[in-house]
């Protein structure tokens, strides 16, 4: 950051800009600041720092100290009162909010800038806002274009609302707060009534040929072949490449002593342990638990512990000293063993579970090893093959000659929503099916598995009419249940109008018993408004 100015720099560049801008300040800005050809003294991030940024700084800086000084100080002077240096922090720290806006993709409209520049009183004329005012200071004044100056002032909009964030903070809507506590912590008492079948006095009826035929009409595009694309496409699959690969009885013998723990679990205790700081001090909380004087769980909140405190988990004998592992595998279930002396003193040990050996012989693990190695070896073959796809497909191959020249398996696959396809399963090849237009060259895509794929898309098929005689049963049962909701619809409003004119639900007829349901004291966050379970 600012690496024209600061260190070794900031001796030449900025007494350069310096020298120039004492020429440029003669007569309190003549123009001169327009004639430097050094446009940017630093950068803060993405945000470069302008010369001219920091000549306008710097001028209004001298400005205001000839004005209280009643006098026009010398290049000297403005040096040795630091001036200068105090422009350059207040530009750096104008150029970072700057850079953080734009990083956060922050900006204000094009109403907002016009307004600023409208409405500042340099720019106004006898009538309002004056154009040729306006271009004319920007020009002779400060140098810059309208385009360059409405980009200044968007800039420093914007910064301005980061700046007012930071330093007033953001205050919540409390009437939001309100609103959420009382849609969260209200209750609601109610009533429900479950309108079913049952409870209708014009039942649901077999549609008639006409109305399957016109319900069909009315609602052609639920009846469409899906949208297809037809897509062919080329699969290198570890999986299917790890059927090929063989695998020594040495590998695999290795691999299983190599994996002891995980076929040879050996005998294993859930435990707590409890340490006392004396034996005698063991024995007493022992003596109180066996007399039901406390308990175990009493014992460890009396020593200022938690569970986790005292938790070992799942221990093999190893993980105990001698004489407290006989102690505790001698044990022939959960319960309190102890006291015995621990790596860390006389300790209780409560046994929670016992886990008994588990052993795996080497040929029952001998196919799931097998299965490990060669996939691990197939996924470093598709890696290896994977450069050499990419360089084919550089140099103008097809689906077909990467099939033909690869190991790769040659599909086709319909995609639409009904695919089931294997390789439609992948995430990676959907995304490359969707994206894919008929005239793209072949490109490589990883799967997560570790396998690679490449694909063409054919042709795209629109959505067709699938005849009615293919898909009755379908219009049939939509028609039917379409029925049935309207009719529950209508039922429910006539029970409803009783229910507002004060029915009692129970007295509601006819109404299986099955299909009443008892009031509840229920809490439901809803409006003022009763709500009836229709």
């Amino acid at each position: 950051m600012l690496e024209n100015m600061r260190g070794s720099g900031q001796s030449k560049t900025m007494w350069v800009i310096i020298g120039l801008l004492m020429v440029g300040l003669v007569g309190f800005g003549s123009g001169g600041l327009s004639n430097l050809t050094l446009r940017d003294v630093g950068t803060v991030g993405e945000e470069p720092i302008e010369v001219a940024t920091y000549a306008r700084g710097a001028q209004t800086a001298v400005q205001r100290m000839n004005l209280t000084s009643g006098r026009a100080l010398s290049p000297s002077e403005l040096r040795q009162s630091g001036a200068f240096e105090r422009v350059l922090d207040a530009v750096v720290g104008q150029a970072a909010l700057t850079n953080e806006v734009t990083t956060k993709g922050l900006s204000v409209g094009d109403d907002r800038v016009r307004t600023a520049v409208v409405n500042n009183p340099q720019f106004q004329g006898a009538s309002g806002f004056d154009r040729e005012a306006y271009e004319f200071y920007l020009d002779r004044q400060l140098g810059v274009t309208p385009a360059e100056f409405e980009r200044i002032i968007r800039k420093e909009t914007t910064r301005g609302i980061l700046e007012d964030a930071v330093v007033g903070g953001v205050e919540g809507d409390v009437s939001a707060t309100v609103a959420l506590i009382n849609f969260s912590a209200q209750e609601r008492d109610f009533e429900w009534l479950a309108i079913t079948e049952a409870m209708l006095t014009d039942p649901v009826a077999a549609p008639t040929d006409a109305e399957i035929a016109a319900y069909y009409e009315d609602f052609a595009t639920d009846y469409q072949t899906p949208r297809t694309r037809n897509i062919t496409y080329a699969w290198l699959d570890p999986a299917a490449l790890s059927e090929e690969i063989e695998i020594s009885e040495e590998e695999l013998r290795d691999a299983y002593e190599a994996q002891g723990a995980r076929y040879n679990a050996p005998e294993r205790r859930a435990l707590d342990r409890l340490v006392f700081p004396s034996l005698q001090d063991a024995e007493a909380a022992r003596a109180r638990i066996d007399s039901a004087e406390t308990t175990f769980a009493q014992e460890v909140v009396a020593r200022g512990l938690a569970v986790a405190d005292i938790s070992l988990g799942e221990a093999e004998r190893r993980d105990l000293g001698a004489t407290a592992a006989d102690a505790i595998f001698a044990a022939e279930g959960p319960g309190i063993v102890g006291p015995v002396e621990s790596t860390l003193g006389p300790a209780l040990f409560r046994v929670n579970a016992i886990l008994a050996a588990d052993s795996t012989p080497f040929e029952e693990a001998r196919e799931e090893l097998r299965d490990e190695l060669a996939g691990e070896a197939a996924r470093r073959q598709v890696a290896d093959i994977a450069s050499r796809l990419q360089d084919l497909t550089a140099g103008g191959a097809t689906i077909e000659n990467l099939a033909e020249d690869t190991p790769m398996v040659l599909g086709k696959v319909e995609f639409n929503p009904d695919a089931d396809d294997p390789i439609v399963a992948y995430e990676a090849f959907r995304t490359a099916a969707l994206a894919a237009q008929e005239d793209d060259f072949p490109d490589i895509f990883d799967l997560d598995d570790g396998g690679v794929f490449a694909l063409r898309l054919d042709g795209i098929v629109e959505p067709a009419a699938i005849p009615l005689e293919d898909v009755r049963d379908r219009v049939i049962a939509d028609l039917v249940e379409l029925d049935r909701l309207r009719k529950l619809t209508a039922r429910a409003e006539e029970l409803k109008a009783e229910l507002d004119a004060g029915a009692d639900p129970e007295d509601l007829s006819p109404l299986a018993e099955d299909d009443a349901a008892a009031a509840t004291d229920t809490q439901f966050p809803t409006s003022d408004t009763p709500i009836w379970t229709l």
